[in-house]
């Protein structure tokens, strides 16, 4: 009896051994979250410590248009699809890309770059007015080359602050689909992110 017993304890003791091995293997080769220090030469990551708000689906209007208002000195942004409503100025995009507009007017440097596209002529049209229509406001706008697609919609302001996610300037976009951004504040990752912002606008265009 006293043999059955001892048995049952170390087989439970090895079950309970292996699954203590198996947990800590897996806990040890986890890592915390990081991000690309850019450097070409490294490839390690560097770990960024920033604020971060998560910016879903209707919420995406409000938190750009904040940032955009708080503005002191630059918005530097990417996009994608930016559309512009010549039918429709009240709605959200048209609202977004005024803001832009009037940041630039109290003195904030904005500069955007836009997808120009070799395959998709709806996005190039539409980047073309609404560059346009910025550059007669006296906003610097400039196009990536054909042959490259730069899906990016992202916003750096003030060195201080990054805007990132899925959302396009279209009226679906912001008034209905599902988009997942984070509003990141943190020196360094706005640092990062606008050395990556000024490397697409040394190989961009003007039109």
């Amino acid at each position: 009896m006293i043999t059955k017993k001892l048995r049952k304890i170390y087989k439970d003791f090895f079950v309970f051994a292996v699954a203590v091995s198996v947990l800590i293997l897996a806990f040890s080769s986890c890592q915390p979250a990081a991000v690309d220090n850019g450097d070409d030469d490294d490839d390690t990551l560097a770990l960024t410590e920033v604020k971060a708000m998560m910016v879903c689906n209707r919420d995406y209007y409000s938190a750009a248009s904040g940032i955009f208002k708080d503005s002191k000195k630059t918005i530097k942004g990417i996009m994608y699809d930016m559309k512009y409503y010549s039918d429709d100025s009240e709605n959200e995009v048209m609202k977004l890309i005024d803001e832009l507009v009037v940041a630039a007017a109290r003195g904030v440097d904005v500069k955007i770059v836009l997808e120009q596209s070799d395959w998709n002529d709806d996005v190039s049209a539409d980047n073309y007015e609404t560059g346009a229509y910025l550059e007669s406001y006296g906003i610097d706008v400039r196009y990536d080359p054909l042959t490259i697609t730069t899906h990016c919609k992202t916003f750096i302001i003030d060195t201080n602050q990054v805007l990132v996610g899925s959302t396009n300037w279209s009226y679906s976009a912001v008034s209905s689909n599902n988009e997942a951004n984070v509003l990141l504040e943190g020196r360094k990752i706005a640092l990062d992110f606008t050395e990556y912002f000024e490397t697409l606008w040394k190989n961009s265009y003007k039109k």
